[in-house]
C-alpha cells in the first residue's frame, strides 16, 4: 500500500489540509468578530447623566398573583410580596431632568423601618377626625370679577356665603 502513495501525493494532501485549516481559522475569526461587534451594538449605552441617585420614597405596595388582585373578594388568603418605590433624577439628552421610578424588594432594615412607622401612628379611635374644608374653584386670572352680577345667572352664585368666595 505504501507503493501506491508516493511523496508528491503526500505533499499535495498535506498542503491542501494546511490551506483548509488556515481558511477555516480565518473564517471563524471573522465570524466571531462580527458577532462580538453585534453584541456590543445591542448593549445599552447610558446617554443620560444621573443627577440624584436612587432614593426610597417610602411608598410601599404589596403584590401577589394576578387572579387574587383582580378578584372582587378581599378575604382571599395569599402570599403577598412587599415592594418599595424608589426614584432618581436623570438629565436626559436634551438637558432636562427626568425622574425615573422603580419598584424593588425592601431590605430587612427597610421592613423594620416600615413596621416601626406603622406602630408609631396612634390608634384611629384616639385621633380626632380631620375637619373637611370645601374650597370653591376660583376663576382664572383673565376672568371677570362680576360673575355674580350677570343677567343670565339664576342667583345661585349670589347665594353663596361670602367666606367661600
Amino acid at each position: 500500500m505504501i507503493d501506491l502513495i508516493d511523496n508528491r501525493t503526500l505533499l499535495i494532501v498535506g498542503c491542501t489540509a494546511l490551506v483548509l485549516a488556515g481558511l477555516i481559522g480565518v473564517l471563524s475569526a471573522i465570524f466571531l468578530a462580527r458577532r462580538e461587534r453585534a453584541r456590543r451594538r445591542q448593549q445599552l449605552v447610558a446617554v443620560s447623566e444621573v443627577t440624584r441617585d436612587w432614593q426610597p420614597t417610602w411608598k410601599i405596595n404589596a403584590v401577589t398573583d394576578a387572579w387574587v388582585m383582580e378578584h372582587e373578594k378581599d378575604d382571599i388568603p395569599s402570599n403577598f410580596v412587599l415592594r418599595i418605590e424608589e426614584n432618581r433624577m436623570v438629565r436626559d439628552i436634551g438637558g432636562g431632568e427626568v425622574m425615573e421610578i422603580r419598584w424593588r424588594p425592601p431590605t430587612k432594615a427597610e421592613v423594620r423601618e416600615i413596621v416601626r412607622r406603622y406602630h408609631d401612628v396612634p390608634n384611629e379611635a384616639t385621633v380626632a377626625p380631620f375637619d373637611v374644608i370645601e374650597f370653591e374653584k376660583r376663576l382664572h386670572a383673565g376672568a371677570s370679577d362680576d360673575y355674580t352680577k350677570r343677567d343670565d345667572d339664576d342667583g345661585a352664585a349670589a347665594a353663596r356665603p361670602a367666606a367661600a368666595a
